[in-house]
């Protein structure tokens, strides 16, 4: 595809994989519209953001990017990883330092058998005051193969028209 150095290759529509190589743990898969793919070719910053997070110790199955991927800082915008608790690393970078994204990281001086015996009440406390779940029903719908390639072609249109966000 293109002028790209990067190995990548399509797998589904929307979808496509750069196969681990050069120290690459998993492979990076990328949520995307071919017309996407071909701009991410020729910027190629964000799509080796994708083959670095890869590398990261403890990295579980993919490095992902969805459909909003764009350059961040370490990770890309629109980046995903899930990292081993034991094994994996805590990135920082994966929240991001300008919005944070709604997430935070937090160093305290508690040691883990502190936090054990208070884990529930934590839980508790962050649930009241973290907002969480979608409308007062917490329920996320499931969609169909079908409705998610519509959500790929028709993005924020089709989500206002299923009710699930305002114009």
């Amino acid at each position: 595809m293109g002028k790209s150095k990067i190995p990548i290759e399509k797998i589904d529509d929307n979808l496509f994989e750069i196969k681990p190589f050069g120290g690459m743990l998993k492979p990076g898969r990328i949520y995307a519209s071919d017309e996407m793919i071909a701009g991410l070719l020729e910027e190629e910053a964000p799509l080796q953001q994708v083959i670095n997070v890869a590398h990261l110790p403890g990295i579980e199955k993919y490095s992902l990017a969805m459909p909003d991927i764009h350059w961040g800082y370490g990770f890309p915008i629109g980046g995903v990883a899930a990292t081993d608790w034991k094994e994996g690393v805590i990135s920082p970078g994966g929240v991001g330092y300008d919005i944070n994204c709604g997430m935070r990281l937090a160093a305290t001086g508690l040691t883990e058998s502190e936090v054990k015996k208070r884990l529930q009440k934590l839980v508790e406390e962050l649930f009241k005051t973290i907002p969480t779940g979608v409308g007062a029903s917490h329920a996320i719908k499931k969609l169909s193969k079908n409705e998610l390639k519509k959500v790929a072609h028709e993005g924020v249109n089709w989500v206002v028209e299923q009710g699930f966000g305002q114009a």
